[in-house]
């Protein structure tokens, strides 16, 4: 209230109106602003810009310097107790408007005729005006919350100050046009209609992002209850088979015992497969830590020797240079397994899989039959199964280190065996 007094009195104009036509503009900016409170406006996907300001700023560029501000704090205050704010976030928010208007009333002309001279001194008060009204906006959140002022303020600067410019921009417009050329004044509110329709295209995207993860987010929790669910009766169906196997004598029932515990074995897997897929999924974050490539490669491959001598295929580790990386053990340990396994079982016995390490760069080489050009496009994605496998294995190598930020490639011929590529930042 000091600062409107000292802009009433010490601004150019006081109480008296440059022209009778901008009285009317007292009213237009209570309804503007109300309108503007009922039907707020997005512009942005994440940002909420009240169109409020407008006719605010407007009022303030018109008006005497004795009106506009209080105007302007009055139709805040109007706008505010009609959406149902509380009596002190009412209050404050006008006592924010009025001290804005005021800083920015103390600048402006308020002139019956605008030159050069005034067209900037007018900018630099709607300039003013979003500055100080963003500055005191910021003050309370960041006493509620306890975190530092400025911080908060440069977060609020960079998610709005293109929507402030261009309301500040438009009010300085209207304010020349209405002195200049009355008749053209309302042009710039053609820009109105098409926020709206932006609002509500990005309201309509918002809603379907929202049912996408909702979706994926389901899928998750399905792939994990799944899991779960399956791998109890699968560990007693296991069990019960090895006690039959080792009771029977018949050699065609232990045949068939046989073969149901390797394909319950399958599912084992793939069901391992899917949880660690549905780990890889979600957007919790990384378990980050120093990670030394080339013993991520030999816990591997000590993890993996029984299974590759029952192939009859060797594991050989080679490093070059030696290299720690930022990263998530446990997954990066996943992608680089599934790798290893694929390459196990494509390679025929007799031959060697190399685990090279070259700095943030580990290959997985295997000397199988070699990948088939058409499904190189496709190789990657989830349930693109060879003639064996789950067809998951690569998808979570591919998910796993994508989140890391690294690279994931293949380069093959066929009857030559193929060369798998994990590429990690440095």
């Amino acid at each position: 209230m000091i600062l409107a007094a000292v802009a009433a009195f010490v601004g150019g104009g006081g109480f008296a109106a440059a022209q009778p036509w901008r009285w009317a503009l007292v009213p237009a900016c209570v309804v503007g602003v109300v309108l503007a409170e009922r039907f707020p406006v997005k512009i942005g996907p994440e940002q909420k810009v009240n169109l409020g300001a407008l006719p605010c700023l407007v009022a303030v560029l018109l008006l005497p310097p004795g009106i506009g501000p209080a105007t302007a704090a009055v139709s805040v205050l109007a706008g505010n107790v009609t959406v149902g704010r509380t009596r002190p976030e009412a209050v404050f928010n006008a006592g924010n408007t009025l001290v804005a208007g005021a800083v920015a009333a103390l600048v402006s002309t308020h002139a019956a005729d605008i030159d050069p001279v005034g067209v900037v001194r007018d900018s630099a008060a709607a300039f003013l005006y979003l500055c100080v009204n963003l500055c005191v906006a910021v003050l309370p959140a960041s006493l509620h919350s306890r975190q530092r002022y400025f911080r908060l303020l440069a977060h609020a600067v960079s998610a709005t100050w293109p929507a402030l410019l261009t309301l500040g921009a438009c009010a300085v417009s209207i304010s020349v046009l209405a002195v200049e050329a009355p008749i053209a004044a309302p042009l710039p509110l053609v820009v109105l209609p098409m926020i709206y329709r932006m609002n509500r295209a990005i309201e309509a995207q918002a809603r379907a992002n929202e049912q996408i993860a909702g979706v994926l987010a389901a899928q998750r929790r399905f792939l994990t209850d799944v899991s779960h669910q399956v791998a109890t009766p699968l560990a007693t169906i296991m069990t019960n088979l090895a006690i039959l196997r080792r009771a029977s004598r018949d050699g065609s029932v232990g045949d068939a015992i046989a073969d149901s515990v390797a394909e319950a074995e399958r599912m084992k897997r793939m069901l391992g497969r899917l949880r660690s897929l549905a780990h890889a999924d979600e957007d919790v974050p990384l378990r980050r830590e120093l990670v030394d490539l080339a013993e991520l490669t030999s816990d591997v491959v000590r993890a993996y020797t029984a299974q590759a001598e029952t192939s009859g295929v060797g594991l050989v580790t080679e490093v070059g240079a030696h290299a720690r990386v930022s990263a998530d053990k446990d997954l990066l340990r996943e992608a680089v397994a599934n790798l290893v396994d694929n390459a196990v079982r494509v390679s025929p016995r007799g031959t060697n899989v190399r685990l090279r390490v070259e700095g943030p760069v580990i290959n997985v080489v295997d000397s199988g039959p070699g990948i088939e050009e058409e499904r190189l496009p496709a190789l990657f994605e989830r349930f693109q199964r060879s003639d064996s496998g789950s067809g998951l294995g690569l998808a979570i190598a591919r998910r796993v280190v994508e989140r890391h930020g690294g690279t994931i490639r293949v380069k093959t011929a066929r009857g030559a065996g193929s060369t798998f590529t994990i590429e990690l930042p440095a």
